[in-house]
């Protein structure tokens, strides 16, 4: 019973390269994390039951808070009923 061939043992000094590199950067005016938590808002807001065409949210663009009425995304824009396209880069906050 002793002469059972051993169990195959890979080595412990093994050096693991599978942990990925994270930079991160804080701008005051920019913040990529930021722009993606408004993407998210904003196709929560387009693929919600209640958008058929149109929606009025309330944007906050720099300090100021303005009330418009949406009908969807083009290009990285915000295009409002109004034909007026608002970059998603300017947008801080957006909710109905």
């Amino acid at each position: 019973m002793s002469d059972k061939p051993e169990m195959y043992k890979n080595r412990i000094n093994k050096e693991f390269n599978n942990n990925k590199l994270i930079y991160t950067s804080y701008d005051k005016e920019k913040n990529i994390l930021n722009d993606i938590d408004i993407r998210k808002k904003i196709d929560d807001i387009i693929n919600s039951n209640n958008f058929i065409y149109s929606k009025v949210v309330n944007i906050m663009i720099g300090n100021s808070i303005h009330k418009k009425r949406i009908i969807g995304l083009y290009n990285n824009n915000l295009v409002t009923i109004d034909n007026e396209y608002i970059p998603l880069d300017d947008i801080k906050d957006i909710y109905i």
